[in-house]
């Protein structure tokens, strides 16, 4: 249904040569960290009312329910989050404070603001987790916003690594079942009577996504994955060529000397 573009060669891989090795060495890495089962065993959550059973309108309280949702799913005990909200012209969500590690929004007049944050773990304990309040009428992106930031605690929080990588912690998300999401907020268009526009969020690439995506179905042994048909129609574009790309090569996929 989604084809290809002119310009994509379907017995290629979607990204270059060296973002290839690291995409797979990264995988490698998440799987040693998170475990090659539960890798393949883990259920991967749509945007569904079966997976998010919440009517959302907006209100505050949705956001804590997603939370919870997103957490169970990353094996992160909930009450060990402290989640607050923030508004789009706050330039500091802490008093005194400066932005932490987190997801950031930007678009073709090139702005750059958070649409998350992760501050780390407070005296108490919780891990600190801001959210854009705009996201609370953004289902979809607020799942991969949270998402992120939980990816942080699942990295950072749990010391896994010491030093802030934002592209493997965009990866995190796909690991644990919620990469349709992140995948589909990399790149979003809109359009409206006399105005047009795009915005991007996160640190991968769409054509990075589509590829990831296609390494975590072949780990799963996926070949036609129904998570899939969720994907956006550019996403799954660059997922269909990355899966292509793979059963064609499976002799040197995640065959990489060094890792």
């Amino acid at each position: 249904m989604f084809g290809f573009s002119k310009n994509r060669r379907p017995s290629t891989c979607p990204v270059p040569e060296p973002v290839r090795l690291w995409l797979e060495g990264a995988f490698l890495q998440l799987q040693d960290f998170f475990g090659k089962e539960k890798t393949q065993q883990r259920k991967v959550l749509t945007p569904h009312y079966t997976d998010f059973p919440i009517q959302y309108n907006g209100d505050e309280e949705n956001a804590f329910r997603t939370l919870k949702i997103i957490a169970t799913q990353m094996e992160i005990p909930f009450e060990d989050i402290y989640l607050e909200l923030f508004d789009d012209t706050a330039k500091e969500v802490s008093s005194g404070s400066v932005y932490g590690q987190g997801l950031f929004l930007g678009s073709q007049n090139n702005q750059s603001d958070p649409s998350g944050l992760y501050w780390g773990k407070a005296d108490n304990g919780q891990f600190v987790v801001s959210l854009l309040r705009s996201r609370l009428a953004q289902p979809e992106n607020m799942v991969a916003t949270l998402a992120h930031e939980l990816a942080h605690i699942k990295l950072l929080g749990e010391e896994r690594i010491h030093e802030n990588d934002e592209r493997l912690t965009d990866l995190v998300t796909v690991m644990f079942g919620l990469g349709i999401f992140n995948a589909n907020a990399a790149f979003q268009t809109y359009r409206g009577i006399g105005y047009s526009g795009w915005q991007s969020m996160g640190y991968l690439k769409q054509m990075e996504w589509g590829y990831g995506l296609a390494l975590f179905a072949h780990l799963r042994g996926e070949d036609n994955p129904v998570w899939a048909k969720h994907l956006t129609p550019t996403v799954k574009g660059d997922f269909t060529q990355g899966q292509n790309f793979i059963k064609k090569n499976s002799d040197k996929v995640f065959q990489q000397s060094g890792v």
